[in-house]
């Protein structure tokens, strides 16, 4: 149950704070300071409502909290998704806003992928509070608040209380360096469910749920198991020549099986034998959860919130929107074209991003012209 504004205001005065941050409001600034200067300060609502990340992603998180609750079947998770597909084709929301053929083909992968996840997952046997609310004390006057998607509870098999923290996600999946940056708030939501239950950080885990994604186990032809990530819609072709080399290491003609496993996206039609050296489950990544990554990010929460507050402070006596201006370069850019709430009519760093972009085009467009010119001149002597 989400908090009301008068629960939050008695939170606060319970904690002696004027702001309860949220690990978006943190987090938005760190990606875009000026879209946190359009919606913390000036108050000002996204104009751009087309993206369509957004709303799936919440679809996805309502879907699963229905059936874990109770509200719903495992059977009829497909259905509810396929009704929320409805509702934002007609409302005609993009996976990508400036090209329909790219949006068509994100949008054939991405939905399939998903579909997939709806008709396979079961429930995980363990207890659970879903949208948990969680408060977090980085220091005595910066307080965190948030809603876990899942806390589960279970005991180990010395009877002691272990808790798994699982945050679904709906994206490309995290690795390496990616993985540690963006899970900041899957560390902070530990460190609040430490300070809630006196638990020892090592008594809690934390977890991704990717959607789109399967973990994969396969044996190998020594013996050994190697583990990877594979994109739901793309089983059948991924672990092909896998099954290839089982098939024929087994006396089996591979092309009696590998054509339909392809095209069915399953390994259900392989053998069983050839079956059991795959194991197939949904895609957990798992985060190491050491005191060092939490205290390196109440440290950079720290800092960036007294940052914050003192901008404010200045853009209070001067007005000055240049405190909280953005650098936009080819490397973001996809943020702002796709994943911005706010338009370019808005987002004032933005549009001067593609005013610059776009005459770098009509100069090049220009040149090209005046090439071509000359070159018909060279022809016509």
């Amino acid at each position: 149950m989400r908090k009301t504004k008068e629960e939050l205001n008695e939170i606060m005065q319970e904690n002696n704070v004027n702001t309860l941050w949220s690990w978006s409001r943190y987090n938005t600034y760190k990606t875009d300071s000026y879209s946190y200067y359009l919606k913390y300060i000036k108050h000002i609502k996204e104009d751009r409502q087309d993206s369509i990340y957004t709303y799936s992603g919440s679809f996805c998180h309502d879907i699963l909290e229905k059936y874990y609750n109770g509200s719903i079947k495992q059977e009829d998770m497909i259905n509810e998704y396929n009704d929320s597909l409805f509702t934002m084709n007609i409302a005609e929301y993009k996976y990508d806003r400036s090209d329909e053929e790219k949006n068509k083909a994100i949008a054939n992968k991405y939905e399939a992928c998903i579909k997939d996840f709806f008709v396979k997952h079961t429930k995980p046997n363990m207890n659970m509070i879903l949208e948990m609310y969680i408060l977090i004390k980085i220091s005595e006057e910066i307080i965190f608040n948030g809603y876990i998607d899942n806390c589960g509870v279970y005991a180990d098999e010395n009877g002691k209380k272990r808790i798994v923290i699982t945050d679904y996600k709906t994206s490309s999946i995290y690795k390496g360096e990616k993985l540690k940056k963006e899970s900041g708030q899957l560390y902070l939501y530990a460190e609040g469910i430490r300070q809630k239950t006196k638990l020892p950080l090592n008594h809690i885990s934390i977890r991704y749920l990717f959607l789109k994604y399967v973990t994969v186990e396969c044996e190998q032809a020594n013996g050994t198991w190697k583990e990877r990530q594979i994109e739901r819609n793309a089983i059948g072709e991924k672990l092909s020549s896998s099954a290839k080399m089982w098939l024929k290491k087994l006396g089996y003609e591979p092309n009696d099986f590998i054509e339909d496993m392809i095209l069915n996206n399953s390994i259900d039609n392989l053998p069983k034998d050839v079956q059991s050296k795959f194991k197939i489950s949904d895609c957990y990544v798992y985060l190491p959860l050491e005191e060092s990554y939490i205290n390196e990010l109440k440290s950079d929460i720290i800092n960036t919130v007294n940052e914050i507050n003192e901008k404010e402070t200045e853009y209070k006596e001067t007005e000055n929107e240049n405190l909280f201006w953005s650098d936009i370069t080819n490397k973001n850019e996809y943020y702002f074209n796709v994943l911005s709430g706010y338009s370019r009519k808005l987002h004032k760093p933005y549009d001067e991003f593609l005013k610059e972009k776009e005459m770098f085009i009509q100069q090049d467009k220009k040149q090209e012209e005046e090439d071509n010119e000359l070159l018909d001149f060279l022809n016509n002597l």
